[in-house]
C-alpha cells in the first residue's frame, strides 16, 4: 500500500463554525492532513467471518431503495428509503421477509436525493438518532447538500400498511464541499465522536470527506477533506453499533475495516480493507447496514427486469 498525504483544504471555515457553535469543543482534526491510498483491489484478503453466500429475506416492493439502518426501536426492523424522483417517506422493512410494513413522513423534510440513512447514539445526549443524507447529485450540480438528524419514529400496530404524517423535530447540516459538488452516496457515523463521513460515488477515486461533531445547525459550512480511497463508485456505508466496524460497497464489492479501541475512524479508514462477502451481486445495489447480531444485508433497486431482494449475510465465526 503507498500513502500520499495532501493538505487539507478550507479547514479554518468549519473549524470557527465548530468552535463557536460550542466554544469547548476542540476539534481533533486541526493541521490534520488528509490521505490517499493505493491497493490492489484483485487481491484483497477476503474474511472468513461472514457467511459466503447471501440468503435471500424476501423480496422488495421499493423501486428505488438507497439506504438501510438497522432500528433500535423497533426489534427486528430496517429503515430504508428511496432517491431522487421520490417523496419524503421512509419506510420500515422487516428483516425477516423485505416486507415494507409502514412508511413515516416528516413535516418540513424534502427529499431532493435522499441516498443513505444511519443510525448512531449521540455521544452527547445518549440517544439513538437517525442521520438521513440528501446528498445525491448525478449531475454533480449543486452548490450545497443537506443531512437530517431526527430520532426514529416507533412502530405501532395501527400504523402497519399506512402512511403515516408525523410532526417530528429535526435538524438540518446543510453543508458543502471544499473543492466542487460532489455526488455521495455513502454516509457514516462515527459513535465514539458523532463526526459524520461520505465517500463520494463519481470522482475517479471515492473521496473521504466529513463534518466533526458537533456540526453547526445554524449555518451553512464546508467539510474537510479526509482522504482518497483506492477504489472507485461507493454506493453505500455502515458502521456497527460499537464503532470497530465498517463496511463501504461500490457495484461489485464490499470493503470491510476493524479498528482496535483508541484507533480514530481516520486511521482506520487509511488501512487496506479486506473483502467482505458480495455473492450475489445485485442489479443496482446501494444499500448496506449491519445486523444485530454482526452479521449485514444488503438491498438493491429495481434494474433491469430484477425485482429487489433483501439479502442477509450471516456472521459465522
Amino acid at each position: 500500500m503507498k500513502k500520499h498525504y495532501i493538505t487539507s483544504i478550507c479547514l479554518l471555515g468549519l473549524l470557527s463554525a465548530c468552535l463557536n457553535t460550542t466554544p469547548e469543543f476542540e476539534s481533533p482534526w486541526e493541521n490534520q492532513n488528509s490521505f490517499a491510498v493505493e491497493y490492489d483491489l484483485r487481491n484483497l484478503v477476503t474474511v472468513d467471518f461472514f457467511a459466503k453466500e447471501g440468503e435471500s429475506m424476501g423480496e422488495s416492493t421499493l423501486i428505488e431503495a438507497s439506504g438501510l439502518a438497522r432500528s433500535r426501536k423497533n426489534e427486528g426492523y430496517l429503515w430504508t428509503h428511496q432517491d431522487r424522483g421520490n417523496d419524503n417517506r421512509i419506510f420500515l422493512m422487516d428483516e425477516n421477509t423485505g416486507e415494507t410494513v409502514a412508511a413515516y413522513k416528516i413535516t418540513g423534510m424534502r427529499n431532493r436525493d435522499w441516498e443513505d440513512i444511519e443510525i448512531v447514539t449521540d455521544p452527547q445526549d445518549g440517544m439513538d438518532y437517525l442521520y438521513l443524507g440528501d446528498i445525491g447529485d448525478n449531475a454533480q450540480v449543486y452548490n450545497s447538500y443537506t443531512i437530517y438528524k431526527f430520532l426514529e419514529p416507533e412502530f405501532e400496530p395501527a400504523h402497519r400498511g399506512k402512511v403515516v404524517d408525523l410532526e417530528w423535530e429535526f435538524e438540518e447540516f446543510k453543508f458543502r464541499f471544499p473543492d466542487k459538488s460532489h455526488d455521495t452516496e455513502a454516509l457514516m457515523v462515527d459513535p465514539w465522536t458523532g463526526d459524520i463521513f461520505l465517500a463520494t460515488k463519481r470522482d475517479f477515486w471515492s473521496m473521504l470527506f466529513v463534518a466533526p461533531y458537533p456540526q453547526p445547525v445554524e449555518e451553512e459550512f464546508t467539510l474537510i477533506h479526509a482522504g482518497n480511497f483506492g477504489f472507485r463508485r461507493a454506493l453505500a456505508g455502515t458502521v456497527s453499533d460499537d464503532g470497530l466496524e465498517v463496511l463501504i460497497k461500490n457495484d461489485d464489492q464490499i470493503f470491510y475495516w476493524n479498528r482496535t479501541e483508541g484507533e480514530s475512524f481516520l486511521n482506520m479508514m487509511q488501512e487496506v480493507p479486506k473483502e467482505a462477502p458480495y455473492n450475489p451481486v445485485e442489479a443496482q445495489g446501494e444499500a448496506i447496514c449491519f445486523g444485530k447480531y454482526g452479521g449485514y444485508y444488503t438491498l438493491s433497486e429495481y434494474s433491469n427486469g430484477i425485482t429487489p431482494e433483501l439479502f442477509h449475510y450471516k456472521r459465522i465465526k
